[in-house]
């Protein structure tokens, strides 16, 4: 079954793509709040549809965990927001290049120390020589 995962994140890569061009767009016409606000609200009514269509009732399991456990509110925000002002300057590939090396980066400074509850997985050669190509990759993708 984890071989479906990896079509998975292709969806999440065409899904995320799409996502920075039209809320660059959206941004252009009505501004970034404006942009900011519908996603929320999109998010919003989404997460309570599946939030229900789940059979959970209770929210209770989201107390008293660690701290970082929390960042993904935060940090989904601060992807939506700079996505919709990155995108329609630097060009929708440029900018998931630099998005997916950030992303490589930190994974990798996740999984070396196992950080927020992750197994340790730690830093290799073949691992950096991979973090190596995407820097290569954003290279060739700038304009």
């Amino acid at each position: 079954m984890t071989i479906l995962l990896y079509p998975l994140a292709v969806l999440a890569g065409l899904a995320a793509a799409l996502q920075g061009s039209a809320n660059g767009a959206l941004t252009g016409r009505a501004g970034l709040g404006p942009t900011l606000v519908l996603n929320s609200v999109v998010v919003t009514i989404g997460s309570l549809v599946l939030f229900f269509a789940g059979g959970s009732r209770s929210l209770s399991g989201l107390g008293g965990a660690p701290w970082s456990h929390y960042l993904g509110g935060i940090c989904g925000l601060a992807i939506i927001a700079i996505m919709s002002l990155v995108v329609p300057r630097i060009g929708n590939a440029t900018a998931l290049a630099l998005v997916v090396l950030g992303q490589g980066g930190m994974g990798l400074f996740i999984d070396h120390f196992g950080l927020i509850g992750m197994r340790t997985i730690p830093l290799s050669g073949t691992r950096i020589g991979g973090a190596l190509l995407l820097v290569a990759g954003v290279v060739l993708l700038r304009r």
